[in-house]
């Protein structure tokens, strides 16, 4: 795992559902901008969001079938986002729907 001391040293920002299947992340101004050297990521996003974006992975049963429970570390990994380029001022990337 890539342990950090608070999820302030991650990557902060925020999610919008700008369409039907599609979200977009943007930086979360309120705090430094990122570095790009993070080694964690979290954004802020609305109910809906957070409960269909995994389509109800966790509301399923996930948390309880892997025996998940409160501040037990776990890792989410996105191959899908290897292709995007972080060395750029802005960002911008396509994840390819599976």
């Amino acid at each position: 795992m890539n342990e950090v001391d608070t999820g302030n040293d991650c990557v902060q920002t925020y999610a919008t559902r700008v369409k039907q299947g599609e979200w977009h992340l943007y930086d979360d101004i309120r705090v430094a901008a990122p570095t790009w050297k993070e080694v964690c990521g979290r954004s802020a996003m609305s109910g809906w969001i957070n409960s269909t974006s995994m389509g109800g992975a966790f509301s399923g049963g996930f948390s309880g079938r892997y025996r998940l429970l409160d501040q037990d570390p776990y890792w989410v990994d996105f191959p899908q986002f290897t292709h995007c380029d972080a060395s750029k001022a802005t960002v911008t990337c396509t994840v390819p729907k599976p």
